[in-house]
């Protein structure tokens, strides 16, 4: 009997584990296991020779290095995830060059172009790589295209290499930490109306008084700031504004200008990596306040220093534990923008292939091949993205091209609206792919006065970008 009723009672059990088994796949799967981010940073020189250099654009004859450029970046690790964002000292990468770095920086992190966004400040005292405007202008067999495609692959080895070199001792992220500052006298709105309905131009060195001393304008007052840390150590700083960054151009001096020195000085200050990012600052420049002094550069330069170290030290707005997300909570999104080819006008093709013969001045050919460049990969079916890396509640949107201020702020409008999550936060950088360079609001294409519309290699655009930003801000 003693034999039975043991028997009996181990079937019992059986029974009820075989039950509760069902009970527990009936509740569902396993809470997921935590995400993990590993960092690993890298800067490359980029400083092209004294000299015909190898750039197009503000920079085609380099006379003297007032600074050294650079590329910085990071490649964060996420499970079998890999994704790149960057930013380089460089005016804009346009085009098939373009597509040339992405790719290596790539192939370097082991992931894919679409998971790469290189970012450039557009200091205008810094190259412009463009081979496709370079072929249109010099020819396809030509020294200048030889040197051009060179320095860009001496870019892309060296970058690739320093990758590689990083992710030999990746660091484990425990935190990122989202903050801002107010900036004090830096931006100002680059289209100034006047009273006749008119749109004034207040250029980054402005002369006429009467434009450089009105209002501010349209700007995003916030520069806003993502810190990764290992426990209680700063690993790297990533700062967003939105600003043209340049207070001085034309003299063949190459320089980082304010927003490098500002990064140079911050990373003296704190021992963490420094990436700068300029924001959609299309129509924004600092304007206002400079006069093209010395004494301008180093008092901006002073203000964008007190902002980071404001925005450093602020109440984080948002804080992103890694060990309490889900895997999926950290990734990236891409969304297309269809960008039109504008045929109207100074964009008419013929017009442009006229302007691109021998005879024509330097500065017209230059414009005219810049301009057919990218309109000719729109024409082969060239799709431009807006991509954004989620991690948590922390998002970061890139774009193409020069965004007006108005898409920064369209994207923050977003994320206010998401009242789910209220610590959600969303920095936005622009300069990437540059081909298309200008592109804002569709009432500009019927403004009276301005300078950008004659610099927009695209068509009206408003609701494709919107509709971008809105998809890759989805939950």
């Amino acid at each position: 009997m003693a034999k039975q009723h043991g028997s009996g009672g181990f079937r019992q059990r059986l029974v009820w584990i075989t039950f509760l088994a069902g009970e527990l796949a009936w509740a569902g799967p396993p809470i997921a296991r935590a995400a993990t981010l590993e960092l690993a940073t890298f800067r490359v020189d980029v400083t092209p020779p004294i000299g015909e250099g190898p750039c197009v654009g503000c920079m085609p004859k380099v006379t003297r290095i007032e600074h050294p450029l650079e590329l910085r970046g990071l490649v964060l690790r996420t499970g079998d995830s890999s994704f790149v964002i960057a930013a380089i000292d460089f005016c804009g990468i346009c085009n098939t060059s373009d597509d040339v770095l992405r790719e290596a920086l790539a192939q370097a992190a082991g992931t894919t172009r679409d998971r790469v966004a290189l970012q450039s400040l557009h200091q205008h005292s810094a190259p412009i790589l463009d081979a496709d405007a370079v072929r249109l202008l010099h020819g396809s067999d030509s020294p200048q295209l030889a040197t051009h495609v060179q320095f860009t692959q001496e870019i892309a080895t060296r970058s690739a290499q320093a990758i590689r070199q990083s992710l030999a001792k990746p660091t484990r992220v425990t935190r990122v930490v989202a903050t801002k500052a107010r900036v004090d006298r830096v931006a100002s709105n680059r289209r100034v109306p006047q009273s006749d309905g008119t749109i004034a131009v207040r250029a980054s060195l402005t002369r006429d008084l009467a434009v450089r001393d009105a209002p501010e304008g349209l700007i995003d007052p916030w520069l806003r700031t993502v810190a990764f840390y290992a426990g209680d150590v700063a690993l790297a700083q990533l700062h967003y504004y939105a600003t043209h960054p340049q207070t001085f151009y034309g003299d063949g001096r190459i320089s980082w200008d304010c927003v490098g020195m500002a990064r140079h000085q911050q990373e003296s200050e704190t021992g963490a990596f420094q990436i700068y990012f300029t924001g959609c600052g299309g129509n924004v420049t600092v304007g206002k306040y400079n006069d093209g002094t010395r004494e301008a550069r180093a008092e901006l330069t002073s203000r964008l220093i007190d902002a980071m170290r404001q925005s450093s030290a602020a109440q984080a707005q948002t804080i992103v534990l890694v060990s309490k997300l889900a895997p999926q909570e950290i990734g990236w999104s891409s969304a297309e923008i269809r960008f039109t080819v504008r045929e109207q006008g100074a964009f008419d093709p013929n017009l442009l292939k006229s302007q691109l013969r021998s005879d024509q001045p330097f500065t017209t050919r230059l414009t005219a091949a810049m301009f057919s460049g990218f309109s000719q990969r729109l024409r082969a079916g060239y799709v431009a993205h807006a991509t954004r890396l989620r991690m948590g509640p922390l998002d970061i949107v890139h774009l193409p091209g020069e965004p007006f201020v108005e898409f920064q702020l369209f994207a923050q409008e977003q994320v206010a609206q998401d009242q789910a999550q209220q610590d959600r936060f969303v920095c936005v950088a622009g300069y990437g792919e540059c081909g298309v360079w200008y592109y804002g609001p569709d009432h500009i294409f019927t403004d009276r006065g301005g300078y950008e519309q004659t610099w927009s290699v695209t068509g009206p655009c408003e609701e494709s970008v919107q509709t971008a930003i809105r998809q890759v801000l989805a939950r």
